[in-house]
């Protein structure tokens, strides 16, 4: 009887690790599979990273946004003088994005605290400091930080340093797959001017 148990500790310890692996891909393949496509444009960035071969490092135009677009909620959280948030770290937040029927270009349109519960978002990090924009003009709009999880994109060898060069240009819009707030790089393509 305990050589059948201990047969049983034997498969359990086993099978545990692979379960365990196993369920940290089902979020990235069901956003994949059953993920909206949506296309965002990106912002120039230099990178370079010798252990992990040819990638492109990424920024999009909406992970910097104007104050404007935050919700009443977030608002109430800044400081008298608008120079940070009321809160020691990074919030989760959610951008809605629009589509620009002109561009194909998915744009924000608010940013949340609410998980929306219809329309195309992307979950990301708050930052608690507020961009001052041109510090010798106090008129100069002020916009606050997004950080979205998925600024690296792998390429093939030797295909970096163009893709490198069309991103540090602003000429890179990246193919996202979106689920439920969870977003997955899927494809980066040169804008055609």
């Amino acid at each position: 009887m305990s050589k059948l148990s201990r047969n049983k500790q034997f498969f359990i310890s086993l099978l545990l690790p692979v379960i365990i692996l196993l369920t940290m891909t089902v979020k990235p393949l069901l956003t994949v599979l059953t993920g909206e496509t949506i296309y965002l444009q990106t912002t120039p960035v230099d990178p370079s990273d010798i252990v992990y071969g040819d990638y492109v490092n990424l920024e999009f135009e909406i992970e910097t946004l104007p104050l404007s677009l935050l919700d009443k909620g977030l608002k109430k959280q800044l400081s008298k003088d608008q120079n940070y948030f009321n809160f020691d770290h990074d919030k989760t937040v959610y951008i809605t994005l629009k589509k620009n029927n002109k561009t194909n270009i998915y744009e924000a349109t608010k940013v949340t605290e609410n998980k929306p519960n219809s329309e195309v978002f992307i979950k990301g990090e708050l930052s608690s400091y507020i961009n001052q924009g041109d510090w010798d003009n106090d008129q100069s709009p002020k916009d606050v930080h997004v950080h979205i999880p998925i600024e690296r994109y792998y390429v093939e060898d030797n295909t970096g340093t163009l893709l490198e060069k069309q991103s540090q240009k602003g000429n890179l819009k990246a193919e996202v797959k979106v689920r439920n707030g969870f977003a997955v790089i899927r494809d980066i393509q040169v804008i055609k001017q």
